[in-house]
């Protein structure tokens, strides 16, 4: 399934995320890997996905995002009263087979797992529900058995400045690696519209403080 970001799928295996499988996507905060996934969203939306992301950890802001709701899919939002119901959220969607993208936020890690956001055996039930509705299931956190990781770093701003010239603000340099162990890391130029195109005294969680 193509992103619609075109330096993101020419790095993926046969040029996009893959159906029926789990896609972990990893990265520190402020590594940019948010504002990529809306981007991805926002190409997926244009040619007719509909896409549910869950937002456990409640801490999306729908100003950034809005732009995703106008097309011929849907664009659900899921926020469930309690982080632990996130995965029962995602069985339910991925059951219906109304959503070619199902994304879990993970915000927070289950006492005593580590630093994975699902069981074993939860992520062997979500990928077998995936598969059966040819369906995207990305996972915004690390979890075991994921066929696809894409961990993301932000990127030097210097290696913009020397393309582009002065720094344009509406791109971000992110570096994503692909795979588990011996992928190499490349850059990519993603877009962003500062300030999201919304006033800059906030930022996606609410009202700077």
């Amino acid at each position: 399934m193509p992103t619609g970001v075109a330096s993101l799928d020419a790095l993926l295996p046969d040029g996009g995320l893959p159906r029926g499988q789990v896609v972990e996507w990893v990265g520190p905060r402020s590594s940019g890997k948010t504002t990529l996934l809306r981007a991805a969203f926002a190409g997926l939306r244009a040619v007719g996905e509909s896409v549910v992301l869950i937002d456990s950890a409640r801490t999306l802001y729908a100003p950034d995002w809005v732009r995703l709701v106008p097309g011929e899919g849907r664009f659900w939002v899921v926020r469930p009263p309690d982080p632990a119901e996130a995965a029962w959220c995602a069985d339910l969607v991925l059951r219906s087979g109304a959503f070619g993208v199902v994304a879990l936020m993970s915000g927070v890690s289950r006492p005593g797992a580590g630093d994975e956001a699902l069981h074993r055996s939860v992520t062997v039930r979500l990928q077998r529900l995936a598969e059966e509705a040819n369906a995207v299931f990305v996972t915004v956190g690390r979890v075991p058995l994921a066929s696809l990781r894409l961990s993301f770093r932000p990127g030097r701003i210097e290696s913009v400045q020397e393309m582009f010239g002065p720094f344009l603000p509406s791109f971000r340099p992110v570096w994503v690696q692909v795979g588990k162990r011996g992928s190499v890391e490349v850059p990519l130029l993603c877009p962003i519209s500062p300030p999201w195109g919304q006033d800059p005294t906030r930022d996606r969680k609410g009202p700077a403080t």
